[in-house]
């Protein structure tokens, strides 16, 4: 019963992580007009990435939470569980969410310092980069969690 509470929150998180992000990719989008889209960004980008904070966080926690559930940290590092089909599956997941956490921190960092003022080019190109980054991840993610799913059905 834990467990599917666990898995719940944690599907939850990833939707409306996910969800969030197609919400903006779309309106990059559907508002072509340069002028349009600050005036939207402006707003809605600082809303946003404190919510997605939420989000992020909790998928964090409850992916800890159901490693530990399913006894996972105790095998996780040995050559058996590595060299396995679910290993290989997990790492790539894990490795995935690292460089999406990665993305995410440059991005918020990016986002924060120029709060208030026109971004520069350089800034930009990253803004837009981890964007891209972490909106293409999120896909993946996805998908190794379907595979790694298999296992507990």
């Amino acid at each position: 019963m834990l467990t599917n509470i666990i898995l719940f929150i944690h599907i939850i998180s990833a939707t409306t992580w996910v969800g969030g992000g197609l919400l903006l990719f779309g309106m990059g989008i559907y508002f072509k007009d340069p002028k349009v889209q600050k005036i939207i960004y402006s707003y809605i980008g600082p809303f946003y990435g404190y919510f997605q904070l939420i989000w992020i966080t909790l998928l964090l926690i409850t992916g800890a939470l159901l490693l530990n559930q399913h006894n996972l940290y105790s095998q996780m590092f040995t050559q058996e569980f590595i060299n396995s089909e679910f290993g290989e599956l997990l790492y790539r997941k894990l490795m995935i969410v690292s460089l999406i956490l990665l993305a995410t921190v440059i991005h918020m960092y990016i986002s924060l310092k120029a709060q208030g003022r026109d971004r520069t080019f350089k800034e930009k190109l990253i803004s837009r980069t981890t964007s891209l980054i972490i909106f293409l991840f999120n896909f993946s993610i996805i998908w190794y969690a379907m595979n790694i799913s298999q296992y507990f059905i």
